[in-house]
């Protein structure tokens, strides 16, 4: 795709639902100063999304639509791989009685599909769902998995900015973590992402070594022990994925 492909008002449409999103909620005058635009620009591109469901307004303030929502859940619901992931996001929260978490590497960004923390896997409710890979388990775990040029490419796009005191913000030592995951096989999150939260992930894969995605297994810091994020949380998803990439094949899914 060539840069004269790109459409400047496809772009400026979705320019305004990231704003409205990360601003939780603007009024075109916001949007306008935020984003550099005139009001009657930003009022067209409002009155467009709000047609079609996409954005709605509360007042003076314009938030996204449930389209949105209708959307996700095609896009979670699409791939019977995912449903059955979901299944054994429940399985890994059993056994670990601890939370659980299911996602996927999407441009460059970790998209959490399912977590559980009983015995029902949900569509992830959490507010900031498309995170950073350096600063979870499953984004590493992945980001090990991947040639050095895709390494690039993200790194590139998205840089490493820093969530809380403990995340990696200097390439080389992303790298120095991608090489430490690669031999013990496992992926850790100490408090990376979100204060307090301690992560261990894995991959899961088909018969030819491609990623499907990530699973993961938490616990708040004042109750995980080293023990557990190095030993039994990689033990139960180092015998649980596999039996999940195991029935993906019985049942003809991959």
């Amino acid at each position: 795709m060539t840069q004269s492909q790109r459409l400047t008002t496809t772009e400026t449409s979705l320019a305004v639902i990231e704003t409205i999103q990360e601003l939780d909620g603007a009024t075109p005058a916001e949007l306008a100063a935020t984003l550099e635009l005139s009001e009657s620009t930003v009022y067209k591109h409002l009155y467009t999304l709000s047609k079609h469901g996409y954005v709605a307004s509360d007042g003076d303030e314009y938030r996204l639509g449930a389209r949105f929502y209708h959307i996700g859940m095609y896009v979670r619901n699409r791939s019977k791989v995912y449903e059955l992931a979901g299944k054994y996001v429940i399985t890994l929260a059993e056994q670990s009685d601890e939370e659980s978490d299911f996602g996927i590497e999407e441009n460059g960004r970790i998209v959490t599909l399912f977590d559980s923390v009983g015995s029902s896997a949900t569509p992830s409710s959490r507010l900031n769902n498309y995170e950073y890979m350096h600063t979870t388990a499953i984004g590493k775990a992945i980001l090990a998995r991947l040639p050095e040029s895709r390494v690039d490419e993200i790194v590139d796009r998205w840089g490493l900015p820093s969530l809380t005191a403990e995340t990696i913000t200097s390439r080389a030592e992303l790298d120095a973590e991608l090489d430490r995951i690669l031999e013990r096989g496992y992926a850790i999150n100490d408090q990376e992402s979100i204060p307090g939260k301690r992560v261990a992930g894995v991959v899961a894969e088909d018969p030819d070594g491609h990623v499907i995605g990530g699973f993961t297994v938490s616990g708040p810091a004042y109750r995980i022990e080293d023990t557990d994020l190095h030993q039994e949380f990689p033990d139960i998803l180092q015998r649980v994925v596999p039996e999940f990439e195991a029935e993906l094949v019985s049942q003809g899914l991959l």
